[in-house]
């Protein structure tokens, strides 16, 4: 019973991804492990966000990480700004600070222990992964990691980071 619960909540999310994308990301405003608050819409002027959802007990969630990590490498200098929430709760919010340092990962990371940001998001299960333009628009919406995936969400960056014809002009 459990299993065909958890199925048609999936299904449900699958078809309901491609109508969400076409909405405003929900602004919010959530502490940062480095200190003070961040705020979507106050960022979203600086260039698109690609916001990560994870948790130090997520497995998949663990091997997504490198990837964020290397696309905010790849990407933070051309604009994309890369922000990841952790979904810890109270009691497992004191393994992050170690687990980011240890992992060397250099993004921003928030804090959502009561999750109620991811729910915002339409997000039930983790990783979920969120590309946000520069207009606030939700560009691209994937829940789960599998090998490969990181490939589809480059692209999908690599077409907000494109140059506009003006910019290409100039070069």
């Amino acid at each position: 019973m459990l299993k065909k619960i958890f199925a048609l909540t999936i299904c449900i999310i699958v078809i309901s991804t491609p109508i969400f994308a076409a909405n405003k990301a929900p602004d919010f405003t959530l502490k940062k492990l480095s200190g003070g608050n961040f705020n979507l819409k106050e960022n979203l002027s600086n260039g698109p966000i690609l916001i990560d959802f994870w948790a130090t007990w997520c497995k998949p969630c663990l091997r997504a990480l490198p990837e964020i990590q290397r696309i905010h490498d790849k990407y933070s200098e051309k604009g994309l700004q890369v922000i990841t929430i952790t979904t810890d709760n109270a009691k497992s919010k004191s393994k992050v600070i170690p687990f980011v340092k240890g992992a060397r990962y250099t993004f921003e990371v928030l804090l959502d222990t009561d999750q109620e940001v991811r729910k915002l998001f339409g997000g039930s299960v983790i990783p979920l992964s969120v590309l946000i333009g520069s207009d606030g628009k939700i560009l691209y919406h994937h829940i789960g990691y599998k090998p490969g995936d990181e490939k589809i969400l480059e692209e999908e960056i690599l077409k907000v980071l494109a140059p506009t014809p003006k910019e290409e002009e100039k070069n």
